[in-house]
């Protein structure tokens, strides 16, 4: 072999090497991308564009306070300018009277509401999450503008979003290559049949799967979703339910009851959709709740155990 043959020879092998490393570092990019959404205070910092298909959402909640997100779908034509201008102060108007408990006055000023809001649809989110924690949910999402909001309160019933918790979110065409994740135990939930889970499952890094069977807009114009929470020593049922109550106008409020720790979940969807969310679960006593007036009622409330 002449040295032109070698350095040919070697070459093509140094190329084939570089075009393989390149290729598998390309794939390696394209495997489980993580949006990653990141709270400090009120805010939410994150990209302002995302693919459109399966998306997970890594929430990290840096802040000493309760916090979740939800994404609403924007109508054609409508963004977070709108959203900001039109809406905000309509619901500031009637929340400032409720605050008074001028309950009439407060349903008056929602009449405001403009029109294109009942075209404002939810897609899901993360459930609620306990300061200085992370939570990560999976969900499936069509193009389009959409608003980003937390609206847990304050103590004297200021939701989040008045706050600064509100994000516009764009989803381009380009479709994401995650794959629909795999569950390792399936939550169902209706309006009819509420909650339906085991009532024990073995410690692990669990992934739920969520399956929004129908959906309804209840009393706080919103509807049924899943939350994580685990309950510590001495933590009632009762105490959970009067604190998620959202027809309460100064419960969901933070700071939240210290014998609850809220670990998540999957945000109001249409009916037919379908979430995923992790959690990291060693033994002790769970419950899944939903953010809706009247909830242990409504079977909205599934107490289960992780041994």
């Amino acid at each position: 072999m002449n040295k032109f043959q070698y350095l040919s020879i070697l070459g093509s092998a140094l190329l084939f090497s570089c075009s393989n490393e390149k290729k598998e570092e390309k794939e390696v990019e394209k495997i489980d991308p993580i949006i990653e959404v990141v709270t400090n205070a009120m805010d939410f910092q994150m990209v302002d564009s995302i693919s459109s298909g399966w998306n997970t959402f890594r929430y990290v909640n840096k802040s000493n306070e309760v916090h979740f997100f939800v994404l609403e779908k924007l109508p054609e034509g409508i963004r977070l300018s709108n959203y900001e201008n039109e809406l905000i102060p309509v619901f500031k108007e009637g929340f400032d009277f409720m605050k008074l408990g001028n309950m009439e006055e407060g349903m008056k000023a929602f009449e405001k509401i403009p029109q294109w809001f009942g075209g404002v649809v939810n897609h899901g989110g993360v459930g609620i999450l306990s300061g200085n924690s992370t939570g990560e949910t999976t969900l499936f999402l069509e193009p389009g503008v959409y608003a980003m909001e937390c609206y847990i309160r304050m103590p004297d019933g200021t939701p989040h979003v008045f706050m600064g918790m509100l994000k516009e979110v764009i989803v381009t065409d380009e479709v994401s290559e995650l794959a629909e994740p795999k569950a390792d135990y399936s939550i169902t939930i209706s309006s009819t049949e509420g909650i339906q889970f085991l009532d024990s499952i073995p410690a692990g890094n669990i992934e739920f799967g969520v399956d929004f069977l129908d959906q309804q807009l209840y009393e706080h114009f919103a509807g049924h979703d899943i939350n994580l929470v685990k309950l510590q020593e001495g933590a009632e049922l009762d105490s959970l339910v009067a604190w998620i109550n959202p027809s309460d106008m100064f419960a969901l409020s933070s700071p939240e009851p210290k014998e609850f720790v809220f670990m998540g979940g999957a945000e109001d969807m249409p009916a037919g959709k379908k979430a995923y969310f992790k959690a990291e679960l060693s033994p002790g006593n769970y419950v899944l709740i939903s953010e809706v007036p009247d909830a242990m009622n409504r079977k909205m409330v599934h107490p289960f155990t992780v041994y």
